[in-house]
């Protein structure tokens, strides 16, 4: 079942009167733990459950694995379960092994309507359980959506816009499901019936005469005969049709189409619970899908201005205060943390400018310095801190960058951007809070030095170790969301730099300090990435093969490969490459005149080994258009590759990823030893010997 945002209150509703207890607790989120749209959206829903008094339990899960470990453990009392960040591309039912009929209270004796959008609160049968789908990946799994009245899926209108054939095919293998076994009876005793008329016919005859009035039956029992087989012809095409849209449909690929957080914040909407703490958070979530889904972040972005504006007039914030909490749009930059770095490093380490001005060559890294020159500042001013830099050159940027940087391809520098004020601490824009929670993500063991583990634990072991680990981390940015802190240890920052260190190494951080802390590791991290990805290209390490491109991290490749351990990490590093090499492909055929365009868009697999466990981490992503790729461009990209397979020519601006299906298929077809358990299929764990043949099978398999 699935439901609009019109009818999210009336859902909502229904939660709150089915999880009121005072004895024990009925209700239950789970929480995808890597993913910082998902954990805002935890946050917002933790909020408002607090504020009506609904006790909940919150179970931040690393995978598929776990979350049903999880879920098998609930006590029955449980009435409802809500699903952020997950479930969406998984058949619930089966995959919690539940039997609907186990939780019917009570069964409505009216013929039920699964294609239809939920019209009134107890169509269909009462459920003692109910299972809540809040996830922005797609595509819907369709017996969640169309087949389960216990299912029921937080939708933006997408369904009832996009997945009407969809619908209708659903419901006709459904239908014929349903009639199968009645059919095969039903077939039996005609054939049983057919066999006696025979006889009767055979003995009719040997009598030697032949009656005209049975001849007429005959005849008549032959056109039935006919049209039934006509009919059931027909059926079989329908039928095949049907499952040939289906199929389509599941093999296009996967991707993000919307930000649980804006889902979360059109329930809030429906509700009266807007605020700004809410909105705030619902602007880092659908923040964090800039980087690899900007598209979504495009689209929402205007949403969240406009509440901006309505819940923060103008005028309501010129005055800062020790406690004020005011939100602002104002001028941003598409650098790497430019308020919290130099100039020079905030370019330099800006993923856009990197792929832009090619940063990892020498002739790159001329052009960077001919800019700064080009823009009146000196190297010397660059390199100094922002909050130290000449404050007349700082309000000039926006005028400098305007007028220069379209000159290098970097039109999107400046942009509006969301700002939020901690008192007289300081501000932080949205992508700097983004770029603070992932880091806190993406932190374990190596990176602050803690690299005691047992040796003789077997890979179980380590990979349970590892999932608790994001749990853990999890929590760090779940504190660092506490917006009722507004930086203690940081106003010691003007006295004693010492005891800002000190006090930033405290596990007791919350909120402003948190993400402070996030911030500096931040820097560590992308410098990592921005060397590794820089000596992948120096070394051609990346290799460019006829469908994807393939690059494939071991032992002596690259000095921190045990950074590569966690697929947020690689993640980075993997679009970090496809950015830059897009750029690169793109002028070369610009520099030939070819007008292929649509040869520079491959995806990539990028493979990192885990020398502690034996495996390899690896990711498939989908192809990537270059920042500010015009429209005609991409039009035209669209029309040569319209007619290839999985590139269906209206879903193909969404760059769908193939590899979600292409590694299950291949895995399930091979003796590879795979493990698929992150909640983006696109990402496995394969033994280290498994992989060459793995990738082998599937170049051949002609699923990308």
């Amino acid at each position: 079942m699935y439901i609009n945002p019109s009818q999210y209150s009336q859902v909502f509703s229904d939660i709150k009167r089915t999880s009121s207890s005072h004895s024990t607790c009925k209700l239950i989120l789970f929480v995808s733990c890597l993913s910082i749209d998902s954990i805002c959206t935890a946050k917002i829903l933790s909020l408002v459950l607090k504020k009506n008094l609904i006790q909940y339990q919150l179970i931040p899960v690393a995978g598929y694995a776990d979350l049903k470990e999880h879920y098998l453990k609930l006590d029955p009392e449980v009435s409802n379960v809500i699903l952020i960040g997950c479930g969406a591309m998984v058949d619930i039912e089966s995959f919690f092994e539940i039997d609907p009929n186990d939780y019917v209270t009570s069964q409505d004796p009216m013929p039920l309507n699964h294609s239809q959008p939920l019209e009134e609160p107890d169509q269909g049968p009462s459920f003692s359980r109910k299972i809540y789908i809040m996830d922005g990946s797609r595509p819907w799994n369709l017996d969640n959506v169309f087949g389960s009245h216990m299912v029921v899926c937080f939708d933006d209108g997408y369904i009832d816009k996009n997945l009407a054939q969809e619908r209708e095919s659903f419901k006709v293998l459904v239908d014929a499901s349903d009639h199968e076994s009645s059919d095969e009876s039903s077939g039996e005793e005609s054939d049983e019936h057919e066999v006696i008329e025979d006889e009767d016919e055979e003995d009719i005859e040997d009598d030697g005469g032949v009656v005209t009035d049975d001849s007429g039956e005959n005849r008549k029992r032959r056109l039935e005969e006919a049209e039934n087989k006509k009919l059931r012809k027909q059926r079989r095409k329908e039928l095949n049709a049907s499952e040939n849209v289906i199929e389509t449909y599941y093999n296009q690929g996967t991707a993000v189409l919307t930000a649980t957080t804006a889902i979360i914040y059109a329930l809030l909407a429906t509700i009266g619970e807007t605020s700004i703490d809410n909105l705030w958070l619902s602007i880092i979530g659908a923040s964090s899908l800039d980087r690899l889904h900007p598209e979504v972040y495009d689209k929402i972005q205007p949403l969240f201005s406009e509440e901006v504006h309505r819940l923060n007039p103008s005028n309501a914030g010129t005055e800062r205060s020790a406690d004020s909490t005011a939100l602002s749009i104002e001028k941003d930059y598409h650098l790497f943390l430019l308020r919290h770095w130099t100039l020079y490093d905030s370019f330099f380490y800006s993923s856009l400018v990197n792929s832009k001005l090619n940063l990892w060559t020498e002739d790159g890294r001329k052009k960077l310095h001919k800019l700064f020159a080009k823009m009146g500042i000196s190297l010397s001013v660059a390199q100094q801190k922002w909050l130290y830099m000449d404050i007349s050159v700082k309000k000039n940027l926006p005028t400098i960058f305007n007028k220069y940087l379209p000159l290098y391809g970097l039109e999107g520098i400046v942009r509006d951007g969301f700002v939020r004020t901690f008192g007289f601490v300081g501000q932080l824009s949205a992508m700097e809070c983004v770029e603070a929670l992932v880091a806190l993500l993406e932190s374990d063991e190596r990176i602050s030095g803690d690299k005691n583990h047992d040796k003789d634990e077997d890979i179980n072991e380590k990979i349970e170790r590892k999932e608790k680990l994001w749990v853990n981390n999890f929590w760090s940015s779940w504190d660092a969301l506490n917006m009722n802190n507004h930086g203690n240890a940081s106003r010691i920052v003007s006295s004693n730099t010492n005891s800002l260190a000190s006090a930033l190494s405290s596990k007791k951080l919350k909120g402003y300090d948190l993400l402070m802390r996030g911030l500096e590791k931040a820097k560590d991290i992308q410098q990592i990435i921005f060397k590794t990805g820089m000596s992948v290209l120096e070394r051609k390490l990346m290799k460019n093969l006829r469908l994807y491109r393939l690059c494939v991290l071991n032992d002596g490749s690259i000095p921190d490969l045990s950074m590569f351990n966690n697929p947020l990490i690689l993640t980075k590093l993997g679009n970090w490459l496809l950015e830059n090499i897009n750029e690169l492909e793109f002028l070369n055929l610009a520099s030939k005149n070819d007008k292929s365009l649509s040869n520079a868009l491959k995806p990539l697999v990028l493979a990192s080994l885990d020398p502690a466990s034996d495996t390899y981490l690896v990711i498939g992503l989908a192809p990537k258009y270059p920042r500010g790729l015009d429209n005609s461009a991409k039009a035209k990209i669209a029309q040569e590759t319209k007619d290839r397979p999985h590139q269906h020519d209206s879903t193909f601006m969404t760059r769908l990823n193939t590899f979600s299906v292409a590694f299950q298929r291949v895995a399930a077809s091979s003796d590879a030893k795979v493990r698929i358990n992150s909640f983006e299929s696109s990402i496995i764990e394969i033994r280290k010997d498994d992989l060459s043949p793995f990738l082998e099978k599937l170049t051949l398999s002609g699923l990308i």
